[in-house]
């Protein structure tokens, strides 16, 4: 399938399935508030008027011992004895795979549930015939080495800080700076293929910036405590765009003081900039099953707005500082992803179909000493 140029128009208005899309988006994220709200409506109360959780008041970063550097120990030397120390207290592997470590156990069973589906939809997805933009594609596996950052952060989070992964900011905003990239892949993949009409293109400069930026946050997590000495609320990217705590103490006392887990500027601007990319992803999409012939790949689009929902969740718990008393909101996050991962799974299976994928495509290995079928391609 080779998407025509001719046939993609130039930015038309949205259609109005698509703007009935985004005022879902809205609605939803308007919900997603009205709920917090409806559970607990003392988080909603400004912080100056009610004292931060106990929970929010990690204990004292540890720091690095020795008289060198030489003594410090390496971090993959303390990544080896995490799992045996998470596990003495009470904290299952399963959650480490889950990058759960900041909700509850239903959110943990969610998120290993989400993988199976997810690995079905870059299956699907990735078939040839379907004409699916190289780039984009590229950047749907992306996501998980996002999912594999996670739990080396999570680890160090626990293990160090004895915080959850959404209260160090350097971690946190390292780990989700891949999940603006994979969006980011997605949609400069769609964007090239109907601009240019070929569904093979690659940016091989695009894809060894992103493998870069993966690159520079490993090296980021392995070096920011024994080198850097980073503490559990060091700010991601310096807190580049932070107002100065002098500033807001003396030019806007009238504002709350924020608790250290706060997110900062530069992290709420990947939370943000995630959303916004993936609606962007979704519209694209929607374009695409116009501008190749196939409508079925206007149902992927339906497919991956309960994943979107799921960002809103997540973003909804950070603002109120993730608030022990909004956990729920990570189980429903949670339980969205597994929820969105099943539904564009589905959406992947029926792009395929309608190109002529069948069960009869799948070719399993042959088993040690048995021969392998005959091919069809092969002379009689």
């Amino acid at each position: 399938v080779r998407v025509s140029a001719a046939r993609i128009p130039a930015l038309p208005p949205a259609p109005p399935s698509v703007q009935t899309m985004r005022r879902i988006a809205t609605s939803m994220l308007c919900a997603a508030v009205l709920l917090s709200a409806a559970h607990e409506a003392s988080a909603f109360a400004p912080m100056s008027l009610r004292r931060p959780s106990a929970a929010l008041r990690p204990p004292a970063a540890r720091r690095v011992q020795g008289p060198s550097l030489a003594s410090t120990r390496m971090v993959t030397e303390e990544m080896s004895q995490a799992a045996q120390m998470l596990n003495a207290n009470g904290v299952e592997a399963g959650t480490l795979l889950a990058f759960a470590d900041q909700g509850s156990n239903l959110a943990g069973k969610f998120f290993q549930v989400s993988l199976v589906p997810y690995l079905s939809f870059l299956y699907f997805l990735g078939q040839e015939a379907n004409g699916t933009p190289k780039m984009s594609t590229f950047g749907f596996r992306f996501l998980l080495l996002f999912v594999v950052a996670t739990i080396p952060t999570g680890i160090i989070s626990k293990v160090t800080y004895g915080c959850s992964l959404a209260d160090a900011d350097w971690l946190h905003g390292s780990a989700e700076l891949l999940l603006t990239v994979t969006n980011l892949l997605i949609v400069y993949g769609f964007r090239q293929t109907m601009g240019r009409g070929e569904p093979s293109f690659m940016n091989n400069n695009v894809k060894n910036g992103a493998l870069a930026i993966l690159a520079a946050v490993g090296l980021t997590c392995a070096t920011g405590i024994p080198v850097f000495g980073f503490e559990a609320h060091t700010a991601f990217l310096a807190g580049i765009g932070d107002l100065p705590a002098s500033f807001v103490a003396s030019s806007l006392s009238f504002l709350h003081e924020e608790p250290k887990n706060a997110l900062s500027i530069p992290t709420w601007a990947i939370h943000f900039s995630s959303v916004y990319e993936w609606i962007f992803a979704m519209g694209l999409v929607w374009k695409y099953a116009e501008a190749s012939g196939n409508e079925k790949w206007k149902g992927l689009t339906w497919g991956m707005l309960p994943l979107h929902a799921s960002g809103i969740a997540a973003c909804t718990y950070h603002w109120w500082y993730n608030s022990p008393e909004l956990s729920f909101l990570v189980a429903l996050q949670a339980g969205l992803t597994a929820l969105g991962n099943t539904t564009v799974a589905i959406a992947a299976l029926r792009i395929a179909l309608s190109t002529g994928w069948s069960p009869s495509s799948i070719k399993l290995p042959a088993l040690p000493g048995q021969t392998p079928p005959p091919s069809d391609a092969a002379a009689p």
